[in-house]
């Protein structure tokens, strides 16, 4: 039974509010090489770049100017901005950290938009100091980062298995899983067919200017 939003009455899926609940308790707690407090900076700086919010961005330089880009000009991304992250002293797989913390909130961000309902307060940090989990085998292929494998849209964050779970979570609640996502004779269950869903997906993809 899907739930109802107690804003405009829609009706809500409740995997997707699971799924919210989850990436945003795992964003205010230590990654990799962020602590919560950070991730949450960089959480609260990507909505202020939407104008979604009104924050101070408490963050360096680059993470924040990192942050903005990535929130709100992905497509203007080129490997000297990952440089200048690298030349900053910062190890490029926390570049990968930062996509998944802004990623994931744009994402749910434009969720509560679409539906017409209030953003989702972000928690309060987790304390303690990142613990590194950097996946075996992640190394620069055909991508900027690196990654496991060959790189594409679903192993973009598979150099940190926490991150590349969180989004696997999100996805299975509002696409399909990563396991299937080729598959497109799997239908998922869902008020759209797997048709639809596609059509709505590469109409968004262009919009938004995607690329990979």
């Amino acid at each position: 039974m899907a739930a109802v939003t107690e804003t405009t009455g829609l009706l809500g899926d409740p995997d997707a509010e699971e799924a919210i609940e989850a990436a945003l308790a795992a964003i205010a707690a230590p990654g990799s090489f962020f602590t919560g407090a950070e991730r949450l900076a960089m959480a609260a700086h990507a909505r202020t770049v939407r104008g979604l919010a009104e924050a101070d961005a408490d963050l360096p330089p680059v993470v924040a100017d990192t942050a903005a880009r990535v929130a709100a000009d992905a497509i203007a991304t080129r490997p000297s901005h990952i440089e200048a992250w690298c030349d900053d002293g910062r190890d490029v797989v926390a570049y990968v950290e930062l996509v998944s913390v802004v990623s994931q909130v744009c994402g749910i961000d434009s969720y509560r938009v679409g539906l017409g309902t209030d953003l989702d307060p972000l928690p309060d940090p987790v304390p303690g100091e990142p613990v590194p989990e950097v996946a075996e085998g992640a190394a620069k292929m055909n991508a900027w980062v690196p990654t496991v494998g060959i790189a594409l849209a679903p192993t973009a964050l598979s150099a940190l298995p926490r991150e590349n779970a969180a989004k696997a979570a999100l996805g299975a609640a509002w696409y399909i899983t990563d396991k299937v996502i080729h598959q497109y004779d799997v239908e998922p269950g869902r008020e759209l067919t797997r048709p639809q869903m596609e059509l709505v997906a590469a109409r968004t993809s262009w919009l938004n200017e995607c690329f990979f």
